[in-house]
C-alpha cells in the first residue's frame, strides 16, 4: 500500500516497480491549501527534472469568496492545464474537484489525467481574485522520467 511520503525513490526504485507490479506514482505528496483570504498564484509542487504526475483535488472545508474567485491548476504559462477554471464556491467538502464542475463524493478514476511535466516546471493553483476561505487537499501521485527527478509539496 502506498503512503503519503516526502521521500523520494530512486529511477532505477522506478524502474523495478514498473517491471514486477506495473505501478504508477511510486511517491504520493500531499499539499493541503487552507484559504484566509487567499489571491494570485500558490505554488503547490516544486518539481526539479521531468515527471509523470496525476493529480486529485478533494475539497476538506467549503470554499467561499465574497468577491468571486475563479481557480485553477497547472504550470506557468499553461496556468489551467492539469485542473480547468472553475468557480472557486463550487467546491464543496468532499468534493472531488478535476474539472470545471466538481463532483462530489465518486468519480471514475479515469477523469484523472496523468501529465508528463518538463524542464523543472513547478505546479501552481492560480487565483483570479480572493478567496476568502476553505480548504482543499491535493494528493500528488508521481514517477520520474529524469535521473534525481522529484516532486515536492511546497
Amino acid at each position: 500500500m502506498l503512503g503519503l511520503t516526502n521521500q523520494q525513490p530512486t529511477l532505477t526504485s522506478v524502474i523495478a516497480g514498473f517491471m514486477n507490479a506495473g505501478g504508477f506514482g511510486s511517491a504520493i505528496v500531499r499539499k493541503s491549501v487552507t484559504f484566509a483570504n487567499t489571491a494570485g498564484h500558490l505554488h503547490l509542487f516544486t518539481v526539479t527534472g521531468d515527471v509523470l504526475v496525476v493529480l486529485a483535488a478533494v475539497g476538506k472545508v467549503v470554499c467561499a469568496s465574497a468577491g468571486g474567485c475563479n481557480a485553477s491548476v497547472g504550470i506557468t504559462g499553461s496556468t489551467a492545464a492539469i485542473i480547468a477554471l472553475t468557480n472557486v464556491t463550487l467546491i464543496n467538502v468532499s468534493e472531488i474537484w478535476h474539472d470545471n464542475s466538481p463532483d462530489a463524493y465518486i468519480e471514475d478514476s479515469s477523469v484523472l489525467k496523468r501529465f508528463i511535466i518538463t524542464g523543472s516546471n513547478d505546479i501552481l493553483l492560480t487565483l483570479s481574485a480572493q478567496a476568502d476561505s476553505g480548504q482543499i487537499d491535493f494528493d500528488c501521485f508521481w514517477t520520474p522520467l529524469s535521473a534525481g527527478a522529484t516532486v515536492v509539496p511546497v
